[in-house]
């Protein structure tokens, strides 16, 4: 029977009884998309997926994404990417380490990625978190100064264009025309009201933005760090150590993410091997009127 336990950390909740490669009813994929707008981020435990399986139960989310790093993609499966250091592509350190930088996915994307899910099929002995920032809790925290004065503000983004801390990696890398010229510059604001729950979050505050619209740069870098340092404090911060089968889900909307440190290759007994799939959506679900 499906479960949905919350979790005791800031955000975040555990969905147990159910085997969704296997079929799921209306009832109970509405359940879980009802969950995830009230604790904003999911894991899905003892789940196996086969391609086709994740690729059904994924696009009840919205519409599946290809990326635009199309070196990231799984040939057969464009939708996909495989996150971590077990492929040959992980050999690349700025490639495998390119997820370990606070972001929320798809802010440089004109139609803004809603849903992302991490399918955990290899996971390491210690270490390869992920960890998830709550943005409603940060926003509904701020001085209220602060909010009156980023409650109308809009910001230009463009992949990987932002500021980055010290303890952060830069984000994969572009390499190509092709994939420069697939997302052109587009306009965020910073405090964004949900489409589907109506909570109000700080949107789009790490990674892409590079310009707030009526700020100097000088005030846009003051800004976004002021409130990137806020809202990563270890109050608002989900943090997830995976198990096989595990299945994060979390709402781009309302929150942000990082891999919590860098990883090396993988070692030959595998004791250090993470491999997660990765799907992302835009719009909305498909239960979602």
């Amino acid at each position: 029977m499906l479960k949905i336990e919350p979790s005791n950390q800031s955000c975040g909740a555990i969905v147990s009884g159910i085997d969704f490669e296997k079929g799921f009813t209306d009832n109970e994929i509405k359940s879980v998309i009802e969950a995830i707008y009230e604790y904003k981020c999911l894991v899905i435990k003892k789940q196996n997926f086969t391609y086709s399986g994740y690729k059904k139960f994924g696009s009840e989310w919205g519409d599946l994404i290809k990326h635009m790093l199309d070196y990231l993609r799984v040939p057969d499966f464009p939708e996909m990417m495989i996150i971590g250091n077990t492929e040959k592509k992980d050999q690349d350190e700025a490639i495998r380490n390119g997820a370990s930088v606070w972001h929320s996915d798809g802010t440089y994307i004109p139609e803004s990625t809603t849903i992302t899910m991490l399918h955990a099929k290899k996971t390491p002995v210690s270490g390869g978190e992920t960890l998830v920032a709550d943005l409603v809790k940060a926003y509904e925290d701020l001085d209220e100064n602060l909010k009156k004065e980023i409650n109308d503000l809009e910001a230009l983004h463009f992949y990987g264009k932002a500021e980055f801390d010290d303890d952060e990696h830069l984000p994969a890398p572009i390499r190509t025309d092709k994939q420069e010229k697939t997302n052109p510059i587009c306009k965020k604001p910073i405090v964004l009201k949900h489409p589907f729950s109506g909570k109000k979050s700080l949107y789009g505050i790490t990674h892409s933005p590079f310009k707030i619209l009526g700020k100097t740069d000088s005030e846009t870098k003051t800004i976004l760090k002021k409130l990137k340092d806020f809202a990563t404090q270890s109050k608002y911060i989900f943090s997830h150590k995976y198990e096989v089968g595990d299945v994060l889900l979390f709402d781009n909307l309302t929150t942000m993410h990082r891999a919590k440190s860098e990883i090396d290759f993988v070692k030959e007994d595998e004791s250090n091997a993470r491999l997660l799939w990765r799907l992302s959506c835009k719009g909305k679900p498909r239960l979602i009127n």
